[in-house]
């Protein structure tokens, strides 16, 4: 199997590193790509970077190329599809609240992907848990996942 690592700029101005594994049965079978970023994005795991793209399982055929996954993956991160989605919770928060989502994709673009800055609502409510003593990292899951509430995130960080 060969590994490609790969770095993609993604509005608004993000790099966001992949991960593609080459299996030796190629191209009767597709590449495994994962993104190794952290990315909110309804069909992309929060958690493991998985991406949740037809062509990349069932849908596969030999012609394809990795220029094709490449083309597929940008038209997924222009256009979510929140009904098929790979992160149930980012997912509903697309449908439910697509400001809220937005808003929290730019901070997770800025914390991981190096994004110009995002909202300084956010940012507050990050350092604010953060001075309590709590993981960055699992703050911004938790505020994430909590839609920004900072005493359900709190609430879901004790309780781990």
């Amino acid at each position: 199997m060969d590994y490609v690592l790969l770095c993609v700029v993604v509005p608004p101005g993000g790099r966001y590193q992949l991960e593609i594994k080459i299996p030796e049965t190629y191209p009767f079978n597709p590449p495994k790509v994962r993104f190794i970023t952290k990315i909110w994005h309804p069909n992309i795991s929060s958690v493991t970077g998985a991406i949740c793209l037809d062509i990349l399982k069932d849908q596969w055929a030999a012609a394809m190329t990795l220029r094709t996954v490449l083309l597929s993956l940008q038209a997924l991160l222009a256009a979510a599809e929140p009904d098929d989605p790979q992160d149930a919770v980012v997912a509903n928060q697309y449908k439910q609240n697509p400001e809220m989502f937005k808003q929290t994709a730019r901070l997770w673009a800025h914390v991981y992907a190096g994004a110009p800055v995002s909202s300084p609502e956010y940012t507050r409510k990050i350092d604010k848990l953060c001075a309590m003593g709590f993981d960055k990292n699992a703050v911004i899951v938790a505020l994430s996942s909590k839609s920004w509430d900072v005493e359900t995130a709190t609430e879901l960080l004790l309780s781990n």
